[in-house]
């Protein structure tokens, strides 16, 4: 039973960040912070839209999860998502500041971030989803799959 609402109901990369925050680790593994099943976690940072999720198509991955919600996709450059079974389970923005916005005034930026280069995707599997901490940057150690330049690629 949950006490507090909002602790039970944190994404996997609020968790982080929060871990982060207090425990201040070296590494930490995307797997430990997911309570659902999932192969390969796509770290992306782009425009991402309809192309992303056609090249996602193109990959045999089904979409259909979040074809629904693309208009929200494209206010945002960084996205996870995790992926079982060749199927979108869960995706997520990295936590930023807007939760303390009022009327718009807050100039909104991550919290927590992957440092990927503009354009690039990096596949990551739940067996070794190791990242390294650097300050609240996490970098992934031991990727099974890079992707780069998408944005111009995907035009």
């Amino acid at each position: 039973m949950c006490l507090f609402l909002t602790n039970c109901s944190k994404t996997p990369l609020e968790k982080v960040l929060k871990d982060i925050e207090e425990n201040h680790p070296k590494t930490i593994t995307l797997s430990d912070y997911t309570n659902f099943k999932w192969d390969e976690a796509w770290l992306i940072y782009g425009n991402v839209g309809v192309s992303y999720l056609k090249f996602m198509r193109d990959q045999n991955i089904n979409v259909e999860r979040i074809d629904d919600t693309i208009k929200m996709w494209k206010e945002f450059s960084n996205t996870i998502v995790y992926i079982y079974n060749k199927k979108v389970v869960y995706y997520e923005f990295p936590p930023d500041n807007r939760d303390g916005e009022i009327f718009g005034f807050v100039e909104p930026y991550a919290l927590l971030d992957f440092k990927l280069e503009r354009g690039q995707i990096v596949v990551v599997s739940s067996n070794n989803s190791v990242c390294e901490v650097k300050d609240r940057d996490l970098v992934p150690i031991k990727p099974i799959k890079i992707y780069e330049n998408m944005d111009e690629k995907l035009k």
